[in-house]
């Protein structure tokens, strides 16, 4: 279907100037991946060893009139008919000894084929334990649950009667009476383990277990809270979590503090003690509707991509005035980087709320991410497809721009011209040869439609393109199996 003709095959030489190497990465949408979700959201995802997926939230198939939970979306994103659909699901996912937990107003645990685990009960047809309002969930290694909210225990034996926010369970899914629960005068809703075993949490209490808290508040591992630990939050919440070994943590949400209670927060880096980290410059995200600012925009998820690089997600349109839908990168700083500049989800509205993206998922290897939340759309930079729904996934590239005492060209692989049609030139270089090198081209579905070995570290090679039905595709530059580069080719009819 396609001819390959090659032309001026070199050598590279060594690079004689001395450079310095910074990294950059670009995000190119999979086009081979898409799913038929109409409506609500996708809140989580799991990977599995497979390559599926595993996603909860509330989704509406197409010709279905029923809302689903929990499904197993395949490699394409088509949801596989043969994944059990319980009608249980909707919260976080958190995969434990190859079961899934899935957190809602309580905690259930679910087999890998979708079915409920009869070895773990549902909490509220156990002894003592009243469901009253969720919050969040925290799974140990052997599986017990430490779960928060707001639920009323009746346990006069050993003195549990009334509300309680955190609630220990054993791996059985019964209360465990072998430790203390904790109480405080509201609710706790999100929280997380830090490094050494302590817990940071989000609610409305003012008063945790008699001592006096804020709305982000920090507990010992048994429940206890932290004194030394004050945020000065009065209002608002915490969304998501991103724990440092030194005992800093990122805190992503919408909150006020009452050192400046008419200041909207996003995103900020709590000092161990609770202070605002004043090596870090707050990033400011708006919706850019003119409505839900300055209250809308929301941080709903952080996740450490490099040691120095972060990527955020939330329900934002902007970040320090630059475009960034839903997604961007910052440094340990809060600088806002170049990566998704003006890219991300498009716009989507339902039950007065906008677009956003709610948690990354990322490979074993992070070559890859997937992304979830409430969107129709996606724009790379390079492509805007409209038909991505409320799951996509990205495919990470990494490019190493040289900075050279002379004027050098950084090593690249280039495609031209490009919209093309019946021919296109492929120009490449790479710093060494390590292994075999070749392209790989792909069409919108992903599957591999022409492989061009390549040789040698530089070259340039004619590769016809005739009989390929017009499209979007993808070209890796890959060498010793692994992808170096991947780049768009349009062709045209």
């Amino acid at each position: 279907m396609t001819g390959i003709r090659m032309i001026g095959m070199t050598v590279v030489a060594a690079l004689g100037a001395a450079t310095t190497a910074y990294g950059q990465w670009t995000f190119l949408l999979d086009q081979g991946f898409r799913t038929q979700i109409q409506y609500q959201e996708v809140n989580s995802l799991i990977l599995l060893p497979d390559g599926n997926l595993i996603a909860s939230g509330v989704m509406r198939f197409p010709g279905e009139m029923s809302d689903k939970r929990l499904v197993r979306l395949l490699t394409n994103g088509a949801r596989d008919p043969a994944f059990y659909n319980s009608g249980l699901g909707g919260g976080r996912l958190t995969l434990w000894n190859n079961h899934y937990y899935v957190g809602t107003s309580q905690v259930r645990r679910i087999l890998p084929n979708g079915h409920l685990d009869p070895s773990f009960i549902s909490m509220g047809q156990g002894f003592y334990f009243s469901i009253h309002q969720g919050g969040d969930y925290h799974v140990y290694p052997d599986g017990r649950i430490l779960m928060s909210g707001k639920h009323l225990l009746s346990d006069s034996i050993r003195g549990f009667e009334g509300y309680y926010n955190l609630i220990w369970f054993s791996n059985e899914g019964y209360l465990d009476t072998t430790l203390v629960h904790r109480q405080g005068n509201g609710v706790v809703n999100r929280f997380a383990e830090l490094p050494n075993g302590q817990f940071i949490c989000s609610g409305t209490c003012t008063e945790f277990e008699g001592k006096a808290v804020d709305w982000i508040f920090r507990v010992h591992a048994d429940g206890t809270p932290d004194t030394t630990f004050r945020t000065g939050v009065y209002i608002g919440e915490a969304r998501t979590y991103l724990p440092l070994p030194d005992g800093r943590v990122y805190v992503g949400g919408n909150f006020r503090r009452t050192e400046a209670p008419q200041d909207t927060l996003r995103l900020v880096r709590f000092m161990p003690d609770g202070s605002l980290d004043p090596s870090f410059t707050i990033p400011q995200f708006l919706t850019g509707d003119g409505i839900s600012d300055p209250f809308g925009a929301y941080v709903f998820g952080l996740y450490q991509f490099r040691p120095d690089r972060i990527i955020v997600v939330g329900q934002f349109r902007s970040v320090n005035g630059e475009p960034r839908k839903s997604i961007c990168m910052i440094d340990t700083t809060g600088q806002v980087l170049p990566a998704f500049d003006d890219c991300g989800v498009g716009t989507f509205t339902q039950f007065l709320t906008g677009s956003s993206i709610l948690e990354v998922l990322p490979t074993p290897n992070a070559d890859t991410l997937y992304i979830c939340g409430v969107y129709t759309g996606y724009n790379d930079g390079q492509v805007n497809d409209p038909l991505q729904r409320f799951v996509s996934r990205l495919l990470v590239q990494e490019i190493t721009t040289e900075v050279a005492e002379r004027d050098e060209p950084p090593l690249a692989l280039q495609l031209y011209p490009n919209p093309a049609r019946g021919l296109v030139v492929v120009s490449y270089a790479l710093e060494q040869a390590v292994g075999s090198t070749e392209l790989v081209m792909r069409d919108p579905a992903g599957r591999e439609v022409a492989r061009l070995p390549l040789g040698a570290t530089e070259g340039r090679a004619e590769w016809g393109i005739q009989g390929l039905p017009a499209g979007v595709y993808t070209v890796e530059l890959r060498q010793a199996g692994h992808v170096q580069q991947v780049s768009r080719l349009v062709v045209q009819p």
